[in-house]
């Protein structure tokens, strides 16, 4: 037997332990209607186990994106403090404004005119993915848990599907590193 032939049979039993029993031992899995035999539930944990560690799972790509490793996505971390999370109506995404004292004019669409909008110095804006999505609706709950501290994000550069020069900066993780003391919760802003 394999290392990870092992370390899989392991890992399902471990997750087949944590699961409710009935009186004659047979075990409750969440999504079947009856107990089953345990062996059948660990049966089950394996296959959800290699269907997850498989290439081109939702968990291997999402390796793949915070190792910057995905095929065609662009990956930077830098580090800012999170002053707004809003709900963006055109497409559901959380959209976060951070401070991150940047020295570059951030352009944040456009003014009724049809001018160019610009971010105040050393703003700048990132999106999650759509919150109609569990997982960008997790990204963008646990953002505004953390309004006001400085985090490490994970930002992808996905490309519009319809102009490919163009990109949207999609956050994918962030890191808590702590309440930023310059925050002001009144004014959603840090002070330089």
């Amino acid at each position: 037997m394999s290392t990870d032939h092992a370390q899989i049979i392991m890992a399902a039993h471990d997750r087949v332990a944590k699961l409710e029993t009935t009186e004659d031992s047979l075990v409750r899995v969440p999504g079947i209607e009856k107990a089953v035999p345990r062996q059948v539930a660990v049966s089950k944990a394996i296959r959800e186990l290699v269907a997850e560690l498989s290439e081109g799972s939702a968990s291997w790509k999402l390796i793949d994106k915070m190792t910057g490793q995905a095929e065609g996505l662009d990956l930077k971390n830098f580090v800012g403090t999170i002053t707004k999370v809003t709900r963006e109506k055109s497409s559901t995404r959380g959209k976060l404004l951070l401070y991150t004292g940047t020295k570059q004019d951030v352009e944040d669409g456009k003014n009724a005119d049809g001018s160019k909008k610009y971010l105040p110095a050393g703003y700048e804006i990132v999106r999650t993915d759509r919150t109609d999505d569990p997982e960008g609706l997790m990204v963008a709950s646990e953002a505004k848990a953390l309004l006001g501290h400085r985090v490490l994000v994970w930002v992808v550069l996905e490309p519009w599907a319809s102009d490919a020069n163009r990109k949207t900066r999609v956050l994918v993780h962030l890191m808590d590193l702590g309440a930023d003391d310059r925050y002001d919760a009144e004014s959603n802003s840090v002070a330089a």
